[in-house]
């Protein structure tokens, strides 16, 4: 769901926005720069809405990484610098830092899922994993120990019991073990979280995904139970939890109660391609709550910025911007 400033008529809105894209882009040609010249004339509607998305765009610019030099341009392509300073940055480098990560993801994962899909995963002992939103795992079955590495993401596992072979899920630094159970394991801005559905497991570390459990420092979760630990520490003791909001997901759900307004943007960004961000950090510790689905994350997104009275502006396939 987008919110435009001009509401009379979103398709101008959207016509200058893509202008705005496509003369920052640095390919365009001086066919292209007459067109535009034309369409910017042909209203005043249309003037004032190319300096609105083109004033928003120089706002993004200063949010964004700093884009790799540029080496080489084509001929005949207009200086974008003269239209919009800093468009082709943005787009730039919102990409550039996205990809390199995920080109190594793909070299080690054996299966993923792309953002806001779903997949359900059979494993060659029986045991099955549903994996959410952006995630990703790799396989390490041998004799005695069925490995999984949660590369990032979350996902339930459905482990069928052997006492002869457990079943860990390795991520961050950190373990989780059973004989058989079902739990979940979340690995998501530096911290994991494990919630047990059913059954028991453990979690220890930091150590190898490979090393044998010790036996001090365990954590040992029973249903309905969860631990959490930071990349590189030991996890932290088993609390209580509520399954039906932790793991709501499962069934294509978000739940939020007096979540903090920024922590409730950016679990709802993990379903969206663009990157989200939270201009407006005076209302970030603002408690919500709410029951949103994640086939319209963007839609919830603005339903967010709504109860908080911000106005939410989304560049398709880039970035979205809360306040």
């Amino acid at each position: 769901m987008d919110t435009d400033d001009n509401a009379q008529d979103p398709r101008i809105a959207k016509d200058a926005r893509d202008w705005v894209v496509r003369l920052a882009s640095g390919t365009a040609t001086e066919a292209d720069l007459a067109a535009f010249r034309a369409w910017r004339a042909a209203s005043p509607d249309h003037d004032r809405a190319f300096a609105r998305e083109r004033a928003f765009w120089r706002q993004l610019q200063a949010m964004a990484p700093e884009a790799p030099p540029r080496t080489a341009s084509r001929p005949r392509a207009v200086g974008r610098r003269a239209i919009l300073v800093g468009g082709a940055a943005l787009a730039a480098g919102v990409a550039g830092v996205a990809l390199a990560p995920r080109l190594a993801l793909l070299w080690r994962a054996d299966h993923r899922t792309g953002i806001g899909e779903q997949a359900r995963v059979a494993l060659p002992d029986g045991s099955a994993v549903l994996l959410n939103t952006d995630s990703a795992i790799a396989l390490g079955f041998r004799p005695g120990l069925r490995l999984v590495t949660l590369l990032q993401g979350e996902a339930l596992f459905e482990a069928r019991r052997d006492a002869a072979a457990p079943f860990r899920v390795a991520a961050l630094g950190g373990n989780s073990e059973t004989e058989g159970a079902v739990f979940a394991v979340r690995a998501v801005e530096e911290e994991a979280t494990v919630t047990v559905a059913e059954g028991r497991a453990g979690v220890f570390g930091p150590a190898a995904a490979a090393a044998p459990m010790p036996p001090a420092g365990t954590v040992a979760l029973a249903a309905g139970q969860q631990a959490r630990y930071r990349e590189g520490s030991a996890p932290g003791r088993a609390v209580p939890v509520d399954l039906g909001a932790a793991l709501a997901w499962r069934a294509g759900r978000i739940v939020f109660d007096r979540k903090p307004f920024a922590e409730a943007v950016a679990e709802l960004g993990r379903y969206v391609p663009e990157r989200v961000v939270l201009a407006d950090g005076g209302r970030a510790a603002e408690p919500v709550g709410g029951v949103f689905s994640i086939r319209e994350a963007h839609a919830a997104l603005a339903a967010l910025a709504e109860t908080q009275g911000l106005p939410l502006r989304r560049v398709p396939g880039v970035l979205i911007v809360i306040g």
